[in-house]
């Protein structure tokens, strides 16, 4: 076994990470459901088809982190750096992003519906087929990249409530 797989498809809602290197590591296809990730470092980690509603994963570093299909519902990912990361087909649904950096992001086919993105960087990120009905675009930033991946409808919504960089 890969050292790096030792959390893969694994039932880790009880554990405590304060202490565990995360750099890298492989929980895909694991159940994190509620657990405390808080300010940590897991860049290069992948994570797809993990359950982690409800997790707290503020404040988090997740640069080129898979979170591939995986169910985010409800997470805290406030103030979170999600630079170049993947989302695509991701459940978000009700996540709070307020204030994250969603830089270079793909977001494709994910649901957002009732997402906080108030204050997010959207800077570069794909949007293309997301649900994001009843989002919270206030004070987002995004470029023109991020809003030709977006329906007409969606695109008026972040022009209303957004800052084009």
């Amino acid at each position: 076994m890969n050292p790096s797989d030792v959390f893969r498809k694994r039932n880790l809602t009880k554990v405590n990470f304060d202490y565990e290197d995360l750099i890298g590591k492989d929980f895909s296809d694991s159940n994190m459901c509620g657990v405390n990730l808080k300010n940590r470092d897991i860049h290069h980690a992948n994570l797809s088809c993990t359950n982690l509603i409800g997790s707290d994963l503020s404040g988090t570093i997740l640069f080129y982190v898979k979170l591939r299909g995986s169910d985010l519902q409800n997470a805290n990912l406030s103030q979170a750096k999600l630079w170049d990361t993947e989302l695509y087909g991701a459940d978000l649904t009700g996540v709070n992003l307020s204030g994250a950096d969603l830089f270079y992001a793909d977001l494709r086919n994910s649901d957002l519906s009732n997402a906080n993105l108030s204050g997010t960087n959207l800077r570069h990120t794909n949007l293309e087929g997301a649900i994001l009905d009843s989002v919270d675009f206030a004070g987002c930033n995004y470029d023109v990249d991020t809003l030709n991946s977006l329906s007409k409808v969606f695109q008026a919504n972040l022009k209303k409530y957004g800052n084009l960089w």
